[in-house]
């Protein structure tokens, strides 16, 4: 039988809801952190085939919610209702014998072991199939990854977790949780990290599922995921249920309204022309570099960035580009090529790096790679400005640094003696951009810097990273939304396989263009990159 077939029945089947139908009521939650009301009062259904999208900006209290129904959380007061019955659910162990399975923004993977292994170590009976798996089983192995086939069809079930891009572990992690069969699914930011295929792939099963009889509730900032997806939209803000809306009932502008409410402290963004940049000399040169980490590696990466210029780099995820944005920074070996700063070389495979305050680097996981979750907030924004402290009185200059970045990026809760730990991922990345952006960096590398951001605090973070261009920085940015590359980028450089497959100026380029690139069906020639002598009157060094 081709695979194919095999395929399509095992997902057949799998789709089918085991035993009885589950609703479910959440009657009047609240949950408190200290003096934080993270929940208030709030009441609210779960009903068979439907999926729920659970809409707010950062911090509106979403995933806590969900996280005491998947028994991570106590609620403080409130009951949840079960088919008719008040159930306790004190763990997750207890949740998911209920029914009930929950994907969170961060993973729970084992990077050394490889797809099929993790798969094969969270099925309900693994020392059966673990065992199989030795012997080759051909029938349980294929039934183990017929979710995985249909979320990322091509990906070998032998490649070390390690080896995945963020991306395909975010689908890994769902797999999990549909091997299962819980009857009631919460997906916490599912498609954050997902290029626009996967989304689709991914709203696609939702859709299957749902009409299979299990209800899914998708908590999102995303107004595709809503739009794609949702029966039902609950509207949260600031801890409380603000408003219900079937289907027919809302548009993004309503959404977008009901999750910011009547507040003016967010503004469009500042559409005033960035500098224009053509015919400068690039301040950022980026020669023949090489890199390589584990199995991803980039090779002969050839740009510049001019003064005041945003270079978007656009890629499917996994493709080289947080490999690129690690090599600029210095956080990555390079094996060939250099990076150059206003003509003074900061990086090169026979240089180590130099650290410098001119340099701001936004990473991807802020949680993983930008901040000590046990140290306060302000511990971590005087961290990357240590040689500025000023200890007497200690710490006074870097706690009203911190307030303002609070303030101004609206972190919550927002106090800054608060660990870092303690914060939502949302607020966590807010606190980072802000504290990245202060001052006058020259070079900022932002890799997806409003990743799983709702659109209010999207739009004070594109705010202020082209206001840093204006103010003559070069920017380079890394995105996976395509719309706001075209709308904001001086250039798109797009990188397939590692290496650069086009470079397109999106005033005259179009997506199909863009995307063909994207996926390696067509390669442009890039531009002609001046060297140093050409492009400073400086010596490099």
């Amino acid at each position: 039988m081709p695979r194919g077939m095999i395929h399509a029945g095992c997902i057949q089947q799998t789709f089918q809801v085991q035993g009885s139908f589950m609703e479910i009521q959440l009657y009047n939650i609240t949950k408190r952190f200290g003096e934080v009301t993270a929940n208030d009062g709030i009441s609210l259904d779960i009903r068979q085939g439907e999926v729920i999208a659970l809409l707010g900006e950062n911090g509106a209290g979403k995933s806590t919610l969900m996280k005491m129904l998947f028994g991570l959380y106590p609620p403080d007061e409130g009951s949840i209702i079960i088919n008719g019955h008040e159930t306790l659910i004190d763990s997750p162990q207890k949740a998911m014998s209920l029914g009930i399975g929950m994907v969170f923004q961060q993973f729970n993977l084992i990077p050394a072991l490889s797809v099929l292994d993790n798969l094969l170590l969270a099925y309900p009976k693994p020392p059966f199939w673990t065992f199989r798996r030795l012997f080759g089983a051909g029938a349980p192995q294929r039934k183990v990854l017929a979710y995985l086939e249909e979320l990322a069809p091509g990906l070998d079930p032998n490649t070390l977790v390690r080896d995945l891009s963020v991306g395909q572990r975010q689908l890994l992690e769902l797999v999990k949780v549909l091997n299962l069969d819980a009857k009631v699914l919460i997906l916490d930011e599912p498609t954050s990290v997902l290029p626009p295929q996967e989304a689709e792939r991914l709203w696609g099963l939702i859709r299957k599922l749902s009409d299979a009889g299990r209800s899914i509730v998708l908590i999102t900032h995303k107004m595709q995921d809503v739009m794609a997806c949702a029966h039902r939209v609950v509207v949260m803000r600031s801890g409380r249920l603000i408003k219900t809306l079937s289907r027919e009932d809302y548009n993004e502008a309503s959404l977008v309204s009901l999750m910011m409410g009547d507040s003016n402290r967010r503004s469009e963004i500042d559409t005033t022309p960035l500098p224009e940049v053509t015919g400068r000399p690039p301040r950022v040169l980026i020669r023949n570099l090489h890199a390589h980490q584990g199995v991803q590696s980039i090779d002969d990466i050839n740009l510049n960035i001019g003064a005041g210029e945003i270079l978007g780099i656009a890629g499917v995820s996994g493709n080289g580009q947080l490999l690129l944005a690690d090599a600029l920074v210095g956080l990555a070996s390079l094996t060939r090529g250099e990076v150059i700063l206003d003509g003074i070389t900061l990086h090169s495979a026979s240089q180590a790096p130099k650290t410098s305050e001119r340099i701001a680097y936004i990473p991807e996981q802020p949680a993983v790679n930008a901040v000590a979750g046990d140290l306060s907030l302000t511990t971590n924004v005087a961290l990357s400005h240590f040689r500025q402290l000023s200890f007497f009185p200690a710490w006074e200059p870097e706690e009203t640094l911190t307030l303002n970045i609070i303030h101004r990026y609206q972190v919550r809760p927002d106090n800054p003696a608060l660990l870092a730990g303690q914060l939502s991922g949302g607020n966590l990345q807010k606190l980072v951009v802000g504290r990245e952006l202060h001052g006058r960096p020259d070079l900022i590398v932002a890799a997806y810097p409003t990743m799983g951001l709702d659109a209010g605090a999207a739009h004070d973070i594109y705010q202020a990273l082209f206001a840093k261009a204006r103010d003559g920085a070069a920017v380079l940015w890394i995105s996976e939304d395509l719309d706001d590359l075209m709308a904001y980028a001086h250039r798109i450089a797009v990188l397939q396989g590692g290496q650069v497959s086009g470079l397109f100026d999106p005033k005259t380029s179009n997506r199909l263009d863009i995307g063909r690139a994207m996926t390696g069906e067509k390669k442009t020639t890039t531009e002609h990159i001046p060297t140093p002598a050409e492009a400073h009157p400086r010596t490099a060094s």
